[in-house]
């Protein structure tokens, strides 16, 4: 079984937007390990959200565009995690400590849950939460194993 890691929308928008995109080229190398299934990727099922979010505010695609866009997010080989209340709390909890958004603390939650790596392009949430040993920059991800 592929090991499991956690990536933020960070890390899973340069798959679909790379103007003005930092890390794509680390970006495109993981989405290909997840692809060959040598890492199995779970997010919180709020990315679907975020990754709309952005696509529909900071891009300039047309509606067919957009529309195919929200398809191909449907098809990535990723484990979308439900809300559920023992994770919403985690979120809470680690949000506190570590003066996140509820949103950034929910990947961070799914990642201690699972205890596996979450992978993150966010250079602010990267530093607020560097000393768990889980989280990784993904400008330092040569390899997700």
């Amino acid at each position: 079984m592929a090991p499991k890691i956690v990536v933020d929308t960070s890390v899973l928008i340069k798959w679909f937007k790379t103007r003005d995109e930092e890390y794509l080229r680390e970006a495109r190398e993981l989405l290909e390990e997840i692809e060959r299934h040598e890492v199995e990727v779970h997010v919180p099922a709020l990315l679907l959200y975020e990754v709309g979010n952005i696509l529909l505010l900071e891009t300039r695609l047309e509606s067919a565009a957009l529309e195919e866009a929200v398809e191909r997010l449907e098809t990535l080989p990723v484990v979308v995690a439900p809300p559920a209340t023992p994770l919403l709390k985690q979120a809470l909890r680690l949000g506190r400590k570590f003066k996140l958004t509820f949103y950034d603390a929910s990947f961070l939650a799914l990642a201690v849950e699972l205890d596996c790596p979450l992978v993150t392009a966010d250079r602010r949430f990267f530093e607020l939460t560097h000393s768990l040993q889980r989280v990784r920059h993904l400008s330092r991800v040569g390899s997700s194993n």
